[in-house]
């Protein structure tokens, strides 16, 4: 379709104008630099995602065998993370008794795993009330802090 740009109020330019930018800034994949790219592709052979730019670099969401996915590149390439969610009963026992000692009266709202280049983390996300706290541990269910989360 197309505008007849010359027609329309300059608000609905402008609103157009708006739109069209943030469309092109989110979604293509072209916009990657190919270092992230080919990082990427190595660690996941024919798997297409999503891609957004974070304060740390890229971010590329994609689904691969019925799952979402979440992976995390520098700038340069380097692979930093890729983090998914699981159910409670697919989720470390330990972290979660650990959370129980630790938060009583809390509600877990929130389990994901955490595959990084220095081992295996777990995420919970806990609430009670209005209060909601974000939990690192690691496989051990010793607390430690995400370098990484860009929330």
């Amino acid at each position: 379709m197309l505008f007849n740009f010359s027609t329309m109020r300059r608000s609905h330019r402008h609103t157009i104008l708006i739109a069209s930018l943030a469309l092109v800034s989110c979604s293509p994949s072209h916009a990657v630099p190919n270092p992230v790219q080919q990082a990427f592709n190595l660690k996941y052979p024919g798997v297409n995602a999503r891609w957004e730019g974070k304060p740390y670099g890229y971010e590329a969401v994609f689904v691969k065998d019925g799952r979402e996915y979440e992976a995390e590149f520098s700038r340069s390439g380097q692979w930093l993370e890729t983090e998914y969610e699981v159910e409670a009963d697919q989720f470390s026992a330990i972290v979660l008794e650990r959370v129980r000692q630790q938060y009583p009266g809390y509600a877990v709202t929130k389990h994901e795993i955490e595959l990084t280049p220095n081992g295996t983390f777990y995420e919970v996300e806990i609430e009670r009330g209005n209060e909601e706290i974000e939990l690192y541990f690691d496989d051990r269910g010793n607390p430690v802090g995400n370098a990484n989360e860009d929330a």
